[in-house]
């Protein structure tokens, strides 16, 4: 079947080839010796138009006459090739109709794909493929008419096709209408255009759009492709401060933060860390509140920083320190290394990003071409890494720069064998565009030479990341929403049993509050596997029940400094990714949050937003007195993680 769909036209076109050769030869055959008295100068004027109305279904020789074997054959087969002809034409004329009326009468479910390019066609390719989409029908929408055999192609796969030029003010109501009517047919809108102040546009004009009738079911979700932060900004303020009524939830996507994210998911930041600790992880050795000072922060590598290469940075951000109290020499904090050839081009982009990146690591330039032996040099001059991202955008720098650093992570570890610090093996994960193979292929040839030393990943292929999980973000919105619920109901009852209205609570959040639940999902790995390492917690209904007086909260933690520790660590992440989300720094006064101010620290001056929380020492934290009274929401916070991995079995009771 593959073959034929593969081949469909050539075997079309050569099979009405061979019956038109059969149909004029047995035409012929027949008027020369079948037949008597026809005249030698309209024998083949004859024998075409016999041959014609073979096709026509309406052949010259009646039924039961003596013909020739190819006429005899060519009077079954003309007919197929007409029928099946004529039936390619009503396809091409009538299919895209015909899509809609099903579309219409079923009442399927729909996702709506705005912008036609290879990332969206390969995104639609592998909807298909997966096993939910069944139940979905799917539908392009193109600024340009695109070729009919391509049209025809999607269309077949029931991917209906629609040209409408969305982006054109002149275009009346007749596009308004038509946006009207199937946006209450979508339950999700994907703006898939690379630009994103062209998905901004369509954004507005969809949100600007009543529903066609009150009753009508509108779009659950509309996700936005934005690599842009400072459109990131403007798109997330816009439909925050929107008062004519959301039809959907926003969510933001962008490929390089999808394939960061998958990356760190698949093969996280933290593993080689914790699992060098987990040996001495013992309450019985020590004392509880020096546990996480055994704790190492990641030493993470990056090669090449261009949009991925910042994204992987983006994504260890918002991990940041997974431990705050870390008293291992040389990882103290969160350590990021970059090779690139430009760096003064590297500071300003996480400069303008990041203003108190200081806050969040260390950063190390390497300022070379991955070809030259400079990198080794500088590398050992470092403290060994344990994690490294070769993020470059064309693979055969890639290649070269893997199998560069895999000679390095070699030597360096028979080189440091004594004073080695990480017994586990480094994730080494290589950026791949469209396919995998090569990076599998070294994994199997590596396998077979034995330990290397090293883990060799790929990362970044669309056919990994553009599902329809990742773009719509739809399990990290779902766990979102799981641990905000679970949080809500801490603070409000101390054996935080699930409310009611969670779903309503959601929805009141802004986008960037939602963004941090999301990324206290990012962290609920980490945080599980840390908890089951620790000794047991003080019950939550003892201590939440009395937590909301600051004075008896200050003595519980006094008596539980495991749980102070965890707080602190809590509070230390929540401080990173508010750094990471733009923020500068603490400016006094609640009535301030999330204006901007400028801010004068260690002779330096930073222009931002503020918050009256953000204060990274944790004493000073506990001195404040409008910060300490959020001291409980971190504590709300430590208790979460454990109840969500607990309800998802990560950790055992």
């Amino acid at each position: 079947m593959k073959f034929f769909e593969k081949y469909k036209n050539p075997i079309s076109l050569g099979f009405t080839a061979v019956v038109t050769f059969l149909a004029i030869s047995g035409s012929y055959q027949y008027y020369t010796q079948y037949v008597e008295g026809v005249s030698s100068d309209r024998l083949w004027s004859a024998v075409l138009f016999s041959a014609a109305k073979l096709y026509a279904f309406s052949p010259t020789v009646n039924a039961g006459a003596a013909t020739p074997v190819f006429y005899e054959i060519a009077k079954w087969t003309a007919p197929l090739c007409t029928a099946y002809w004529l039936f390619r034409m009503l396809d091409a004329l009538l299919r895209h109709r015909l899509e809609i009326l099903t579309r219409i009468f079923r009442c399927q479910k729909q996702i709506m794909v705005f912008g036609h390019n290879r990332e969206s066609e390969a995104f639609l390719y592998n909807l298909l493929q997966e096993d939910n989409t069944n139940r979905r029908r799917l539908m392009l929408v193109t600024e340009n008419p695109p070729e009919q055999e391509q049209r025809l192609s999607l269309e077949k796969k029931h991917i209906l096709v629609w040209h409408k030029n969305l982006l054109d003010d002149d275009n009346g109501n007749a596009e308004k209408k038509w946006m009207q009517k199937w946006l209450g047919r979508c339950d999700e809108i994907i703006l898939f255009y690379e630009d994103a102040t062209v998905n901004f546009i369509l954004l507005r004009k969809l949100m600007e759009i009543p529903p066609q009738k009150p009753g009508d079911r509108k779009a659950r979700l509309c996700s936005l492709r934005c690599e842009d932060k400072s459109m990131k900004r403007i798109i997330t303020d816009y439909y925050d401060e929107y008062t004519g009524g959301k039809l959907f939830d926003l969510n933001l996507f962008s490929m390089p933060e999808i394939a960061a994210a998958a990356l760190f998911r698949e093969e996280p930041m933290y593993r080689n860390c914790l699992d060098q600790a987990a040996g001495q992880l013992n309450a019985g050795v020590l004392q509880a509140d020096k546990i996480l000072e055994l704790l190492p922060n990641p030493h993470l590598l990056i090669a090449g920083f261009g949009r991925y290469g910042q994204a992987v940075m983006e994504e260890a951000l918002l991990m940041g320190r997974i431990s705050c109290h870390s008293q291992v020499k040389n990882y103290e904090m969160l350590r990021i290394t970059i090779i690139d050839s430009n760096p003064d081009r590297c500071r300003d982009i996480i400069n303008a990003r990041y203003p108190r990146a200081d806050k969040l690591c260390r950063i190390h330039y390497i300022a070379c071409e991955i070809e030259s032996t400079t990198v080794e040099q500088r590398l050992n001059q470092l403290p060994p890494v344990t994690y490294a991202a070769i993020c470059f955008s064309n693979q055969s720098a890639s290649i070269h720069a893997l199998e560069k650093l895999c000679r390095y992570f070699r030597i360096s570890r028979r080189l440091r064998e004594e004073e080695y610090c990480f017994t586990g093996d480094v994730p080494v994960a290589v950026r791949m565009k469209i396919n995998g193979s090569i990076i599998r292929y070294l994994t199997v040839q590596e396998r077979n030479g034995g330990q290397p030393g090293y883990i060799l990943r790929d990362f970044g292929t669309e056919k990994r990341i553009l599902t329809h999980r990742n773009v719509t973000r739809f399990h990290l919105e779902e766990e979102a929403r799981k641990f905000n619920a679970a949080y809500a109901a801490l603070r409000q009852n101390p054996e935080g049993k699930t409310l009611p209205g969670s779903e309503e609570l959601w929805s009141k959040l802004n986008f960037e509050k939602k963004e941090s639940n999301r990324a206290q999902v990012r962290s609920l790995p980490y945080m599980s596997a840390l908890l089951s390492l620790l000794p047991a917690l003080p019950p939550q209904k003892e201590l939440l029940s009395q937590g909301k007086d600051y004075q008896e909260l200050a003595r519980l933690l006094q008596e539980n400094p495991l749980l102070e520790s965890l707080a602190a660590q809590e509070h230390s992440r929540w401080c990173g990714f508010y750094y990471t989300y733009g923020y500068v720094g603490y400016w006094p006064g609640q009535s301030e949050k999330g204006k901007e101010h400028r801010i004068c620290e260690d002779g330096r001056q930073y222009y931002g937003m503020v918050h009256y929380c953000l204060i990274d020492d944790w004493e000073q934290m506990k001195a404040d007195p409008d910060a300490r009274e959020t001291i409980l929401y971190d504590i709300c916070s430590i208790y979460s993680y454990l109840n969500v991995a607990r309800s998802e079995n990560k950790i055992l009771s």
